[in-house]
């Protein structure tokens, strides 16, 4: 017989009690798509939430990163509870910006993620340096009624904030359409955001991590690694005159 992975199991049930702290009755279970995790959205009687399951030993980090964030007053999902490979923490309500981005082209998301990344690589430095998401993608961030969310942080990291800028470029730019004027002219308002934001030029800085970025997915996409390698090319030049 085979198992249902969809299924939450019996210690992600343990998980969520120890979190809620009350026996709860559970209506809904979602499986989420993760690259390597496994990520359930549980509805119950008390709340919905989400219940991470991790396989990369990153659960401490995420946690870590989460109560930290949340400290200094930025939108990350609350952490309710951990153990060795579990989290259960606060679900956000609201849509993807890789689709308000990349297929809807708003402006107003491309602002925010900018604001957002200039007010977390700000709030979180200390005297070890930077902290940095490491996995600044767009999938990663939420827009809810209110306000704009991270909710995947399980790789941040010390490092150049310019590392980030260059992920969340590289996402705009090498998602269809590719490399369109409205694309880059996204790309550069949301740089803009981020400069007006934290007081820092970044526009060339970032231009080499945009193109390491994108020369990375050309080894992913081999359907289009032709186009990706040609706009890091460019890049690498100089950013295009968009008429």
């Amino acid at each position: 017989m085979l198992s249902d992975f969809t299924a939450l199991d019996s210690l992600g049930f343990e998980a969520l009690k120890n979190a809620l702290n009350q026996r709860v009755v559970v209506n809904k279970v979602t499986l989420l798509p993760s690259g390597v995790n496994r990520v359930w959205v549980v509805e119950t009687n008390v709340r919905p939430v989400v219940v991470k399951r991790f396989f990369t030993g990153k659960a401490g980090t995420e946690f870590e990163t989460l109560l930290r964030a949340r400290a200094r007053g930025i939108f990350v999902p609350l952490p309710f509870w951990k153990d060795k490979e579990y989290i259960v923490e606060e679900y956000i309500e609201g849509e993807g910006c890789d689709r308000l981005i990349n297929h809807l082209f708003r402006f107003d998301i491309a602002d925010k993620i900018g604001t957002w990344l200039a007010d977390f690589h700000e709030r979180l430095l200390d005297d070890r340096g930077h902290t940095i998401l490491g996995d600044a993608i767009l999938s990663n961030f939420i827009c809810s009624e209110q306000n704009l969310f991270c909710v995947d942080l399980e790789d941040a990291r010390l490092g150049a904030p310019v590392e980030d800028l260059g992920q969340v470029s590289a996402c705009i730019l090498g998602s269809e359409p590719f490399f369109t004027p409205i694309k880059f002219d996204l790309c550069l308002r949301l740089l803009s955001s981020y400069e007006n934001a934290s007081g820092t030029d970044v526009k060339e800085q970032v231009r080499p991590h945009i193109s390491k970025r994108l020369r990375s997915d050309a080894r992913k996409k081999p359907l289009f690694r032709r186009t990706l390698v040609a706009a890091a090319r460019g890049l690498e030049r100089g950013w295009p005159e968009i008429h």
